[in-house]
C-alpha cells in the first residue's frame, strides 16, 4: 500500500506536537524521557529541542540525576513564549481568562455582556486584550448555541449573533488562532478534565440555563457533536406527548407551588434521563447545582426506574457548572496554543 507523502515541514511540527505535549503533561523532561515518551529517536529528539531552545519555546531549566554518565538536560516550556484568552459569553456577563503557554491563568476580568450588542461591542473588547498583550496568540470563544467549525448557526434570542463566523472574523481581523465551542460541549470537556479516572467514560452534563436548555454529550471520551453539530439541544426532544424539554422547563413557571414545581422538574429530569440511558446508556449524568440538589437526584433516580430496567441507570451527581465550564475553555485554549488535541 502506497503512503500519503508527508512534508517535512509538516512532519517536524508532528514532532514538535509530541515534545510540547509531553512537557506540558510532566512539566520537566530530559531527552531520553522524551525519546521514551514519544518513540523519537534520540538524534531527532536532540535536534528539535535545540531548535525550539533557540527559539524561546522551551528553556533548559538544568541537569537531571546522573544513570553513571553524564547527567542529562533537563527542559521545560517557557511559561512567557505566548499567551491565550479564553471568553465565556454569558447572557449577563462576558468572563475573560489570560492563560501562559503551560496553562497557568495568570489574569481574569468579567466585562458586561454583549450577546445582546453583537459582534462589534465584543470585538472592542476582544481587542483590549491584544492591545495589552503582545505575545496573545490563542482566542477561544465559549457560545451559547450550535456551532459549526467556528461558526454560530442556531442560538436563540441572540440574532445579532446568528450565522456570525467567529473563526474567520477574528483570524483574519486579529492574525489569532481561533476557535469557537458550544459552551456545554465545553463543559463536558471541562469535565471529563478535572475528574479524571477512566478517560474512555460516556457522560451527560445538563443545564436548564440563562440560555435554554443544554447539554454536552462524551462517548467513550470524544465529544459528540453530530452530523450537524446539533447534538446537546435538548430543549427539542418531545419527552410528552405535546410538549418538547424547553416547553416542560418553561411551564414550571406557572406551578402554583414551590412543592408543584419541583415535582415537575422532578419528572422533567426523569424522563430526559431516561431518554438517554436508553440511547446512550452513560456511565454518568451530570447536573448543574443552581438546577439541582443532591435530594433530588434521589427523586430523578426513582423517576428513571419507571421508564427503564434501574440496573441500567448512569450515575448521577451534581457539579458547579461554571467552575467546569471555564476549566474546559482553558483547556481549548491550552490545546490551541500547544497545537495538540485539536479536531
Amino acid at each position: 500500500m502506497k503512503l500519503p507523502f508527508v512534508q517535512p515541514k509538516m512532519m517536524g511540527e508532528m514532532i514538535r506536537r509530541q515534545i510540547r505535549a509531553v512537557l506540558y503533561r510532566d512539566s520537566v523532561s530530559t531527552t531520553a524521557e522524551l525519546v521514551q515518551r514519544t518513540g523519537i529517536s534520540f538524534p531527532t529528539i536532540s535536534k528539535t529541542l535545540d531548535e525550539m531552545n533557540d527559539q524561546g519555546e522551551v528553556l533548559l531549566t538544568g541537569l537531571g540525576v546522573s544513570s553513571g554518565g553524564r547527567r542529562p538536560k533537563q527542559y521545560r516550556l517557557n511559561a512567557d513564549h505566548m499567551a491565550g484568552l479564553a471568553v465565556g459569553l454569558e447572557k449577563d456577563y462576558s468572563c475573560y481568562a489570560l492563560l501562559n503557554y503551560v496553562g497557568e491563568v495568570i489574569g481574569r476580568e468579567k466585562l458586561p455582556g454583549v450577546l445582546h450588542d453583537g459582534p462589534e461591542r465584543l470585538t472592542e473588547q476582544i481587542e483590549t486584550f491584544v492591545k495589552r498583550y503582545p505575545h496573545l496568540r490563542a482566542l477561544t470563544l465559549g457560545v451559547p448555541g450550535a456551532v459549526n467549525n467556528g461558526r454560530v448557526f442556531h442560538i436563540p434570542d441572540y440574532e445579532k449573533f446568528k450565522n456570525f463566523d467567529f473563526k474567520s472574523f477574528y483570524e483574519e481581523r486579529l492574525s489569532l488562532r481561533v476557535q469557537a465551542e458550544n459552551d456545554m460541549n465545553a463543559t463536558v470537556l471541562g469535565y471529563h478534565d478535572r475528574s479524571g479516572g477512566d478517560q474512555n467514560r460516556s457522560l451527560v452534563y445538563l443545564y436548564l440555563g440563562q440560555n435554554g436548555p443544554g447539554a454536552g454529550i462524551m462517548v467513550n471520551g470524544d465529544v459528540v457533536r453530530g452530523s450537524s453539530f446539533f447534538s446537546g439541544e435538548v430543549s427539542f426532544l418531545p419527552i410528552y406527548d405535546s410538549r418538547n424539554f424547553f416547553q416542560a422547563v418553561q411551564d414550571l413557571s406557572s406551578a402554583q407551588n414551590g412543592k408543584d414545581r419541583r415535582a415537575k422538574l422532578i419528572d422533567a429530569m426523569s424522563r430526559l434521563v431516561a431518554v438517554f440511558t436508553a440511547t446512550l446508556n452513560p456511565h454518568t449524568v451530570i447536573f448543574c447545582s443552581t438546577d439541582m440538589t443532591e435530594s433530588d437526584l434521589t427523586d430523578v433516580r426513582n423517576g428513571c426506574a419507571s421508564y427503564v430496567p434501574p440496573d441500567n441507570l448512569p450515575s448521577l451527581i451534581v457539579r458547579d457548572w461554571e467552575e467546569d465550564y471555564f476549566h474546559g475553555l482553558n483547556q481549548l485554549t491550552i490545546r490551541t496554543m500547544l497545537g495538540i488535541g485539536i479536531d
